[in-house]
């Protein structure tokens, strides 16, 4: 690849996995809020992470297909510190107003019973196409913007299994994965049809993206929530659905999933996905150790320890970069450096700066 090469021709390289670039991505996640709570009394200005730190690629749009009961979404309680609001999926939730987090679930109304009476047939009357028609503009909009840039472009979404989780709620979903199955079928076929057509239109609409990353949070910190067998038969199918309206565009395609996930890995290549993300290290995961096995079927994105960052111990930084950066390089596998899920305000801006420095500093293959 010449030395002129983009941002944009680096992770298309590195994502099909034909010929290495003259070395490896570089990107990052942040967590919500990181400027208000940290990084405004550090001398942030609050300015684009993407074109402040100069990272690789950028997500330009989040699409989320839309609950179909906004007669239910509103504030349910409100403090100081927190906000408690149901979505247009009856689903509770408290947010906390000056701090980063996760929001805490507080209650789901969607079970196999109320799925079908009170749901179902609302959703399926949203027209798709029409919201990708609309939303169009601005999409287009954005993603010229950053292709002017020279960067990749992804659009990204969650799909069927992050959609059972925060619409059903975690107890929900695992007793109905194993016992209302026709039920998780038919959410899922619902599901998926919404964003294979919303795709389908916004694509003929303004043409294609650089690739495509998608969520899917498949594992906590012991364990992916699903055995492989339940994973085959209740989510696998849907994402090759989801994987032939992408490779019949031959976009790639990165699948973030949070926890630890190695148990569905032979269904995760087998579907088609071009990379992963984030592989968490405190899982037990490193990324090293799956490239030997998987570096010829997959790309990997992340899995450096946020831990050492927040620690403020450059040493720390230094040596958890360079011994990922170095076993990639070793068995010349396809690597985008990151953190193993995305910075929160817990690391300084100085220490982040440094890391990421260190990142560029030992990217080269």
């Amino acid at each position: 690849m010449p030395a002129s090469a983009t941002k944009r021709d680096i992770i298309d390289a590195l994502l099909r996995r034909q010929e290495l670039p003259e070395r490896m991505g570089i990107h990052e996640h942040f967590w919500p809020h990181i400027c208000e709570n940290a990084w405004d009394e550090q001398g942030y200005d609050g300015g684009d992470f993407t074109d402040e730190f100069d990272l690789d690629l950028v997500c330009v749009d989040w699409f989320d297909v839309p609950g179909p009961r906004p007669d239910m979404a509103g504030t349910v309680e409100e403090t100081d510190d927190t906000v408690v609001s149901r979505n247009a999926w009856g689903a509770i939730y408290k947010n906390w107003k000056n701090k980063a987090g996760t929001p805490e679930h507080i209650g789901f109304s969607v079970t196999a019973e109320t799925w079908a009476k009170d749901y179902r047939e609302a959703f399926c009357a949203m027209d798709m196409r029409a919201i990708a028609r609309e939303r169009a503009p601005g999409v287009a909009e954005q993603m010229q913007r950053r292709r002017e840039q020279g960067r990749f472009v992804t659009l990204s979404f969650a799909y069927v299994f992050e959609k059972l989780r925060s619409i059903l709620g975690d107890v929900c979903m695992l007793e109905s994965l194993m016992l209302e199955t026709e039920f998780v079928h038919d959410f899922n076929r619902v599901i998926a049809d919404a964003y294979l057509a919303y795709y389908d239109e916004l694509f003929n609409t303004i043409g294609l993206p650089d690739g495509i990353h998608f969520y899917e949070d498949l594992g906590y910190t012991r364990a992916p929530f699903a055995s492989p067998k339940c994973h085959r038969e209740m989510i696998h199918p849907y994402h090759l659905d989801l994987m032939a309206l992408f490779k019949g565009h031959d976009l790639p395609v990165i699948l973030h999933t949070c926890g630890d996930f190695r148990p569905h890995l032979p269904a995760i290549a087998e579907s088609g996905v071009d990379c992963i993300q984030a592989m968490e290290a405190k899982t037990g995961m490193n990324v090293v150790d799956l490239a030997k096995d998987w570096k010829n079927d997959l790309c990997f994105m992340g899995n450096l320890d946020i831990r050492a960052f927040e620690s403020g111990d450059r040493e720390a930084m230094r040596t958890e970069i360079e011994s990922k950066t170095a076993g990639m390089r070793a068995l010349r596998a396809p690597y985008v450096v990151m953190s193993d899920h995305s910075v929160p305000p817990s690391v300084s801006l100085a220490d982040y700066r440094y890391a990421l420095q260190c990142c560029r500093d030992n990217s080269a293959y």
